[in-house]
């Protein structure tokens, strides 16, 4: 203020007669400077005398100049006005590294925040995709998009090893009127003492026109001891006519030879064995006819995840995208290379989606991509939710259209409740086949590419007809059922099993295993799987809960069925009486026919249960047996059972129907919350 002061004071002397008089710039008065350019700052506290907007008090602009005189240019200009190195003009600079004068330069733009200005993709607010980098460079890597959790990168193709573990044989047999034999016994040879025979113990190979797959586990054969490619015919009395094979070494290609064409017999112009003069070659991709041979599979959703199995020829990369639209331009969001040791059949978790969301997906194998599906995940947990879901058992036929009636339902979940393909063996490329025919059906295959399936089993995919625990082989039924379905466990670390907990929004699931400790300790579950169910149970806060057995639960089913072990059956409802487990509803299948009944329980101090039965889906029937429980039963034709569930009601609701192949209701049971309450 004093400087002020002085500054007017010489103004006013220096006026004299209406004429400007020069004045000293000294100021007699305190020897301040004359402020030049009329700021009100003297010169001596004004860093430039020459311009009135530069000043102590002055505003901060992005112009390459000290607008505030604190010895600092453009240092708190906002953004929009600094001017930043764009190196690959896409707007946006590297303020941590190329930052320029606020006076614009050629060819820069005013935004900052580039944290890769290599990449004309990676800029503040640019859209995150699964590629492993920080796409909106707000310092986080494929965040809120669906993933594999694992960077979104290829992790490349695995290495082969010198000695080779597993040989896999793929062949596929001519389609002319006599190119097949179920007589001919074959073998194939790679080296004079490595001869591997053909044949898959449980099935009729060599059928006309189809793929067999054959697996050697433990051959232990150096790879450099291979020197032929050789197929023998060891009677030669029926003709066999080969279209195409091919060889994987522990899941690498090393073998496709198409449009072969020799005749293996002993007839007339016919051979008993063959060596390719190439040798190992690839004159094709697959005998398959495509490298993608089964699936995709949509396995158990979850709200922010779900799973996708598939089955490929061969090791190959399969690259899979997941997009909110069936667009799917973007980069693949998980990558799989499946193993020869699980007959190449694998899933993908995909995480980061959003709970009660559509999503489309497809898979390219070898360069070639898939048709575009799509998913839908489940609600939020615990939250209240209006759904459908289906369930059935027993698919032996070779025709099964009854899928695409279930399709046209679109329930939001499908159960497959046991004895899901009829192998009825203990071998481990019997069941793999059966499994592979099964998945490879038509109808059913679109149903599992876009329905969330789970499932358990029962006998005739366990290892036999009424087979219990102490049945050999078993580990191996185990093994292949871990490679053919996509459920989100099995069994637990100390107990294997297929058994599980699966919870949809605010129902929980309980998948039982009827099969793997049937009959060891007089129980049907097995202690440790009952125990594990009891401990579910009790922690169990779903609205419904729902008990899934591929037998029935009702006292009055057969020897093969939980009657035949009434103490533990009569336990588990005792348990859910004494520890007040409301809302439990039993479902089954095996016994050729579709069954609503009411268990009665009302009279020992709980409430009464429903059970429902869903069989067969693609077999005989065997006829309805009267019961005092049996309120509907359906005995001739093929049945699923739809459920819709409704827990955002007052009182939720579930309510079953008993549909035919031609997708008419035949029988309902609709079922209160409060029915099923103590």
């Amino acid at each position: 203020m004093k400087a002020h002061k002085a500054l007017r004071f010489l103004l006013s002397t220096c006026l004299l007669g209406g004429a400007l008089t020069v004045c000293s710039s000294e100021d007699p008065v305190d020897g301040s400077t004359i402020d030049a350019d009329s700021d009100s700052w003297p010169a001596d506290q004004d860093c430039d005398d020459n311009d009135p907007s530069a000043h102590p008090d002055g505003v901060e602009i992005c112009d390459g100049r000290d607008n505030d005189c604190d010895d600092l240019i453009d240092e708190e200009a906002t953004d929009a006005q600094r001017f930043y190195a764009d190196a690959d003009d896409d707007g946006f600079g590297d303020d941590g590294l190329s930052m320029l004068s606020c006076e614009q330069p050629d060819g820069y733009v005013a935004k900052s925040g580039d944290c890769d200005d290599e990449d004309k993709a990676v800029f503040p607010g640019a859209e995150e995709i699964c590629n492993g980098i920080d796409d909106d460079c707000d310092d986080a890597i494929d965040e809120q998009i669906p993933s594999d959790g694992a960077g979104c990168l290829d992790p490349g193709l695995p290495s082969f090893p010198t000695t080779v573990d597993t040989v896999v044989v793929s062949i596929r047999t001519g389609d002319g009127a006599n190119d097949g034999t179920d007589k001919n016994a074959l073998s194939i040879c790679l080296s004079a003492s490595d001869c591997f025979p053909l044949d898959v113990p449980d099935v009729n190979d060599f059928r006309i026109g189809e793929m067999d797959v054959y697996h050697f586990e433990g051959v232990a054969l150096p790879r450099a001891d291979i020197d032929r490619v050789q197929i023998k015919s060891s009677n030669g009395v029926d003709r066999w006519v080969p279209a195409c094979v091919e060889i994987q070494l522990d899941g690498e290609p090393v073998y496709c030879q198409p449009e072969m064409g020799q005749k293996f017999g002993n007839a007339v112009g016919e051979i008993q064995e063959w060596t390719d003069p190439e040798g190992l070659h690839l004159s094709c991709t697959t005998c398959f006819s495509s490298p993608l041979t089964h699936g995709a599979m949509v396995g158990a959703v979850e709200p922010d995840r779900a799973r996708l199995w598939l089955r490929t020829h061969a090791t190959r990369s399969a690259a899979i995208r997941v997009g909110s639209s069936a667009d799917l331009s973007g980069p693949p969001v998980a990558w799989l290379y499946p193993k020869a040791s699980q007959d190449y059949a694998t899933n993908a978790l995909i995480v980061g989606l959003e709970p009660d969301t559509t999503y489309f997906y497809d898979i390219e194998v070898a360069g070639e991509r898939s048709k575009a599906n799509s998913f839908r995940t489940a609600p939020a947990l615990d939250a209240p939710t209006s759904f459908r879901f289906a369930f059935g058992s027993c698919t032996k036929g070779g025709n099964q259209p009854i899928f695409t009636k279930i399709d046209a339902m679109e329930p939001d979940l499908f159960l497959f409740v046991g004895d899901n393909h009829y192998a009825n063996s203990n071998d481990l490329s019997s069941l793999r086949w059966f499994y592979r025919r099964a998945r490879g059906l038509p109808e059913r295959a679109a149903m599992l590419a876009r329905t969330s399936t789970i499932a358990v089993w029962d006998d005739h995919d366990f290892v036999g007809n009424n087979t219990l625990g102490s049945a050999p082989g078993k580990e191996v039924a185990l093994r292949t059922f871990v490679e053919y379905w996509a459920n989100p466990s099995a069994g637990t670390e100390q107990t294997p099993g297929v058994f599980f907990r699966y919870r949809y929004g605010d129902v929980d699931f309980f998948m039982l295993d009827d099969r793997y400790y049937r009959g060891l300790d007089g129980t049907l579950l097995g202690q440790a799987q009952t125990k594990w169910l009891e401990q579910q149970l009790t922690a169990s806060t779903a609205t419904f809960k729902l008990l899934v057995s591929g037998s029935q639960f009702t006292s009055y089913g057969s020897s093969d069925s939980w009657a035949a072990y009434q103490s533990a059956q009569t336990a588990l409802f005792d348990f859910i009486r004494d520890q007040k487990i409301n809302g439990v509803v039993l479902l089954s299948g095996d016994v050729h026919r579709s069954e609503l009944r009411i268990i009665e329980r009302n009279s020992e101090g709980g409430y009464d249960l429903p059970e429902l039965t869903s069989s067969p889906m693609a077999n005989s029937n065997s006829s309805c047996k009267s019961s005092p429980e049996l309120l509907a039963c359906h005995d001739k034709g093929h049945y699923f059972v739809s459920v819709d569930i409704d827990t955002t009601l007052a009182d939720p609701s579930l309510t079953a129907h008993i549909i035919n192949a031609a997708g008419k209701t035949l029988a309902s049971l609709p079922v209160l919350l409060s029915e099923l309450s103590m």
